[in-house]
């Protein structure tokens, strides 16, 4: 998804901040940053001296769900705080020396902060710590930024930290030290303290100060570097559940209903006011609106007949069979199938085909397994690609008398 399709939104815990139409900086609160996004979804950097972000060195797993518990293993010996209280979220996939970047968060604000953004309205797509966005450095570089009496500081397109400007020089001093530091910071004294690496060979410093906070959180919102961010909204967190997906169907099912309801509508309508200055536009609206319920329907003769005649295939012969029933089952199946996801859906010519995503090959043999379970539904899978990070299906679902 483009970044332009997405609105950018830092987020502090308590006050937000994001870039408004014109590039110009704008400040407030959740509810006003959900508002400035409209239907786009929201990225949320978080600051990061709230997150740690390190690497660790995974079995070859594929499934997500069992990757994130071996990191929880792993990293147990290295951390002050029980796992059962930490959050944990992984790269999409491990670094050339085998190593795969993890980011680790306390549950319960991890959750505080998304429940505020998302009961002020947010879709938040993506929740990420904010020192990882910087723009990537080249090799033997760092990419530095002094804000607001912090210091961010990504070292590597996979490693970053922030701490506050009066331990940053120590923090410094106990990394390789780079070749040279790209420092930008909001004032000359920031900048003064960001550049005060105790290190030997000291690095060569290339500066640029702007003109106050506000100007370097333009940049830091401007410049979002997501390729390598991690993605806080995993497991527990992940933007879909499983309800969600069992619910899905039904939520279409619910807008067909209501487009039938508008095209009844507006048919009574029709036959109420026989006012010939009215006619033309409310055929017009009818027409639209069943062309909105029933996309693929090419030809409209007769709105009343075409609508009750679709709707009598959707419902099924004796209230048993059609796309509600065929829904229900696809419901069943993913549901309790857990490691499934629906995508998309679309009911034409008495069958509804989906496009699913799988954690890992095994997801499709739980799809057949559980239609297999269902007598009065057939499944075709149409196909099948299999990737390191699951696997893609594409496949109808009918009546099994079709």
């Amino acid at each position: 998804m483009p970044v332009a399709d997405r609105l950018i939104i830092h987020f502090d815990g308590e006050r937000a901040a994001w870039l408004d139409d014109r590039g110009a900086l704008a400040r407030g609160t959740p509810a006003d940053a959900a508002s400035a996004a409209g239907e786009r979804p929201a990225v949320v950097l978080l600051p990061s001296e709230q997150i740690l972000l390190t690497t660790v060195r995974l079995p070859p797993i594929r499934q997500a769900r069992r990757r994130l518990q071996a990191a929880r293993y792993a990293l147990e010996d290295r951390l002050v705080s029980r796992v059962d209280s930490l959050h944990f979220a992984l790269a999409a996939r491990a670094g050339t020396d085998g190593e795969t970047a993890v980011a680790v968060v306390d549950e319960t604000l991890l959750r505080d902060h998304l429940d505020r953004l998302e009961e002020a309205g947010l879709d938040v797509l993506q929740l990420t710590a904010d020192a990882l966005t910087l723009p990537a450095p080249a090799e033997d570089q760092w990419q530095v930024l002094a804000l607001d009496e912090r210091v961010l500081a990504r070292t590597d397109v996979r490693h970053a930290f922030a701490a506050e400007a009066g331990l940053w020089p120590a923090l410094a001093a106990g990394g390789t030290p780079p070749a040279r530091v790209l420092l930008h910071a909001d004032s000359e004294a920031a900048a003064e303290t960001a550049a005060a690496i105790d290190v030997e060979p000291k690095p060569a410093i290339d500066r640029k100060i702007f003109d106050g906070p506000d100007a370097a959180l333009i940049w830091l919102l401007a410049n979002v570097d997501l390729q390598h961010a991690i993605n806080l909204r995993q497991g527990a967190f992940a933007r879909t559940s499983a309800m969600q997906a069992w619910w899905q169907p039904f939520k279409i099912t619910a807008g067909l209903a209501a487009a039938w309801l508008i095209v009844a509508i507006a048919a009574r309508g029709i036959e109420s006011w026989q006012l010939g200055s009215r006619i033309d536009g409310l055929e017009a609206t009818t027409e639209s609106a069943f062309r909105d319920a029933f996309p693929d329907v090419q030809t409209i003769n007769d709105v009343r007949v075409q609508a009750e005649q679709r709707i009598r295939e959707l419902r099924g012969s004796g209230g048993s069979g059609g796309v509600f029933a065929l829904l229900q089952a696809i419901a069943e199946v993913t549901g309790d199938a857990g490691d499934i996801r629906i995508q998309s859906l679309q009911y034409r010519d008495g069958a509804v085909y989906l496009n699913l995503r799988g954690e890992n090959v095994q997801a499709l043999e739980s799809l057949r397994a559980g239609f297999a379970r269902q007598p009065a539904t057939r499944l075709s899978v149409e196909s099948a690609d299999a990737a390191a990070d699951g696997v893609q299906i594409r496949a109808r679902v009918s009546g099994a008398e079709a």
